[in-house]
């Protein structure tokens, strides 16, 4: 039978004749950004203005609910405002201190010809961003078909995009700079509707505005459609993953509330690394507080695979594995990651029983580790943890004694994923184990709420060097701005066989086999390698947030080599942050101070430039600078020379740093006590 599927709100776009409610608008603490709200015969609407510009022209609001009437004409019910200025402190972030300052609408849409029907909407403004999210009410099932909401443009603004085919993806992309039509039209050539990644980072004028989602969760992730309407206007609409049963987009039971919907506004590039603080306040903080999360150590992790495909493991097990533990303990790395191979190679994941293989001694690593203090993780496909179960899997590790846990390859972010994403991280905070999800979804504040979930991949990282030369310098300087504003990444930086794009071929290339485990292979031994210089590839581990920071390379690459001591005992969470300077796909700077007191600048630039840095930030006395920075003479030539040095200095001065091609800088500040 044919199943009556009614329009909650149409999402047809031309500006309202008449209003059924007039205009209501909510304005930024300070004024600075104002919504608008209204609706008329064609359905309900929005619009954005910063600084009395319109940047958001009339978009679409509303849901398509099956088996409801149409909301055509609706009226604005239980209009109330509400205003907040709090701060909340956490030790699992790139600062201290989060500020949650706004201004809040909350109303019920209500039908004209139905006054039983009726949607609820909460609106948030902030200084720098604007939030709003969909609330059914009242009780009993229902199942959403579609949703209406739209970010529509003036013309055919410049974007930064990553684009798929297919809601089933891991979300590692490189950033497209076109325009929002060019990017649509090219998909109508195929005969396709791509999907847009989030964060879309639209240039309008001379601001950026990132198009992304709060408090994913029990719905379904969103991807973005492009749109083109007529008299030169361009959208951005939401499209959320279906569900894998095809019961439409979401199913669930009243009362509900849909993720936020946002848009960050930013005046200039630097002002885009702040959209994660608004992500983060729009999720509630964990039960009990941080406190119930004190057993959570943020830190650096060792790892076994990026650099020949976790092949030792196959050809030596665990000594080799104990000599990187032996390696994160000297380091002060409090982690060391077994990748994939300890209990086999998993087929799909669904019988594999999460038991080391015989001739793995995990009993044995795990003691030897316990003994240098390092903490061990331990990989494994999605659809094994499910076959074993979660909590019983999850038991059985805290048992052992294991850290945490990667867990690979979801790539989706339908309702039901987004639920077991869920189910899982609550399932490690009872059992006090971190999460790593690889193969998975961007973050969207939750990290607030599950502080166990200490990072996640969703990003074209550093073990693409092995495939292809996509990771590349462009791309680093690209990342700050897009996928880092939506929080941590497990991009997995440090390679130290450093190399110039010109100079660069990819590990498979070279004919490195990742899939050759075995141990009577003939095969050439042919390490990954990265590109830009030794001080890029450094700056990658300041400059990029994760508090649980992979470092890609192997002990025996890192030991004795020049600018190793930059990652000594590296900080991954920091009392503050403060953007430097930076232009997206071009170069990034900024500042970090770490807890005991100490300063961490990082650089890194696709061209040679010479970047200043004003050390006003430190205060009285002198401190000691050490620098880890490109060699003017040699790293033009040779990637992996470094220049080191150390010196006193003032807050009173103004360094340099020569940056060369594809290079980059850290410098480490500590106060220099009275003698």
């Amino acid at each position: 039978m044919r199943k009556n599927i009614l329009a909650l709100f149409l999402a047809l776009f031309p500006v309202a004749l008449y209003a059924a409610f007039d205009r209501i608008e909510l304005c930024s603490p300070s004024g600075s950004a104002c919504v608008g709200v209204w609706s008329g015969p064609e359905g309900t609407f929005w619009d954005l203005s910063v600084g009395g510009n319109k940047v958001i022209l009339p978009s679409a609001l509303g849901l398509e609910l099956r088996g409801k009437k149409p909301f055509r004409e609706t009226v604005a019910k239980n209009v109330s405002r509400h205003q907040s200025d709090t701060k909340w402190t956490t030790r699992f972030y790139k600062k201290e201190t989060v500020r949650d300052n706004f201004n809040e609408l909350s109303l019920d849409f209500v039908s004209v010809d139905d006054p039983t029907l009726r949607l609820g909407f909460i609106l948030r403004a902030y200084d720098n961003a604007i939030a709003f999210r969909y609330v059914i009410p009242g009780s009993g099932k229902f199942v959403i078909e579609k949703e209406l909401t739209c970010w529509t443009f003036d013309g055919d603004p410049m974007a930064w995009l990553t684009v798929y085919r297919s809601p089933a993806t891991s979300q590692e992309e490189w950033y497209l700079h076109r325009t929002l039509k060019t990017v649509g039209d090219f998909g109508r050539h195929f005969n396709e509707e791509f999907l847009v990644g989030s964060p879309a980072v639209v240039e309008v004028g001379s601001r950026y505005l990132a198009v992304c989602e709060a408090a994913l969760v029990k719905w379904a992730g969103m991807f973005l459609a492009i749109d083109s309407y007529p008299g030169d206007r361009t959208a951005l609409c939401a499209r959320p993953a279906p569900r894998k049963d095809n019961i439409g987009l979401v199913a669930g039971r009243a009362p509900a509330k849909s993720p936020w919907r946002v848009v960050a506004i930013a005046d200039n590039a630097a002002q885009l690394c702040s959209v994660s603080d608004v992500l983060r306040n729009l999720n509630p903080p964990p039960e009990g507080g941080e406190e119930a999360f004190d057993w959570v150590r943020p830190g650096v992790s060792s790892w076994d695979w990026w650099a020949n495909s976790n092949h030792e493991l196959a050809y030596e097990g665990v000594q080799f594995e104990k000599r990187s533990v032996d390696f994160a303990a000297e380091m002060g790395w409090p982690y060391h990651l077994v990748d994939a191979g300890w209990y086999g190679r998993p087929n799909n994941g669904e019988t594999v029983e999460l038991e080391p293989v015989p001739e793995f001694d995990m009993q044995g690593l795990l003691s030897y580790a316990k003994e240098k203090g390092v903490g061990i993780f331990l990989w494994m496909h999605w659809r094994t943890l499910q076959a074993n179960g979660i909590d019983a899997t999850f038991a059985k590790f805290a048992k052992w004694g294991i850290a945490g846990v990667k867990i690979d390859y979801m790539n989706r972010m339908d309702q039901e994923m987004v639920q077991w994403y869920e189910k899982v991280v609550k399932s490690a905070a009872k059992h006090k184990l971190i999460v790593n999800y690889h193969g998975s979804f961007v973050p969207t504040g939750t990290e607030r709420t599950w502080p166990n979930n200490l990072t996640r991949e969703s990003v074209l990282g550093n073990e693409m060097n092995k495939f292809n030369a996509r990771c590349n310098p462009r791309h680093h300087a690209t990342l700050p701005f897009t996928r880092f504003i939506l929080g941590a990444a497990d991009f997995t930086p440090g390679g130290f066989d450093n190399l110039h794009s010109c100079e660069f071929e990819s590990q498979g290339r070279r004919g490195h086999d990742c899939l050759d485990f075995s141990p009577s292979s003939d095969k050439p031994k042919i390490m990954a390698q990265e590109i830009g210089t030794r001080a890029h590839a450094l700056a990658l581990t300041v400059a990029y947030d994760s508090p649980l920071m992979t470092l890609c390379d192997l002990p025996e690459r890192y030991r004795g080599q020049r600018g190793v001591e930059a990652l000594r005992s590296l900080p991954t969470v920091w009392r503050n942050t403060k953007v430097v300077s930076g232009e997206i796909g071009s170069n990034f700077a900024l500042v970090r101070e770490t807890f005991d007191g100490a300063f961490y600048f990082a650089a890194i630039s696709v061209k040679a430039r010479r970047q200043s840095l004003d050390l006003s930030f430190l205060g009285n006395g002198e401190w000691e600078m050490t620098s880890y920075s490109d060699d003017p003479l040699r790293s033009t030539s040779d990637a992996k020379a470094i220049s080191i040095n150390a010196r006193k200095v003032t807050s009173g001065e103004t360094v340099f740093f020569d940056i060369v091609d594809e290079g980059g800088a850290v410098a480490i500040f500590r106060r220099v006590e009275p003698k």
